[in-house]
């Protein structure tokens, strides 16, 4: 089993996902992909209000007894508008002299891929953290 140790891969694999707000894209799917095998439980709860759209979350822990370590991020992003005004299509992830292009690269897509492979890189390494 090959783990999520590759950031840019891991954005890659997020900004592929179309999840403009309220639409999650796949972006769920692709996190729950990177983290089960890295030993976290994954809820996607939905949260709904009369008038709204459902919007579906996603909740990863990994079990233990040592310290608590969170990280917090949202795949959502805004709509991309004049998508002939984009240098490099929005969900395609070209990468170009040396950077990665795409809609949520920066908020907040490229954070939660360095977390993961972070994490990754730790259970690699060390068999995982020993706190959830």
């Amino acid at each position: 089993m090959t783990l999520p140790t590759d950031p840019a891969a891991n954005l890659a694999a997020l900004i592929r996902c179309p999840s403009v707000t309220p639409a999650e894209g796949g972006a769920l799917a692709a996190l729950e992909d990177m983290l089960k095998p890295l030993g976290f439980s994954v809820e996607r709860p939905v949260f709904s209000e009369d008038g709204t759209p459902d919007i579906e979350n996603l909740y990863a822990r990994r079990s233990g007894n040592g310290p608590h370590l969170m990280f917090a991020g949202h795949t959502d992003v805004v709509p991309v508008g004049d998508e002939s005004a984009w240098t490099h299509p929005p969900f395609a992830a070209e990468i170009a002299k040396g950077e990665m292009y795409g809609r949520g690269a920066v908020d907040m897509k490229g954070g939660i891929a360095c977390f993961i492979a972070a994490v990754a890189r730790h259970v690699e390494k060390n068999g995982g953290p020993k706190g959830s």
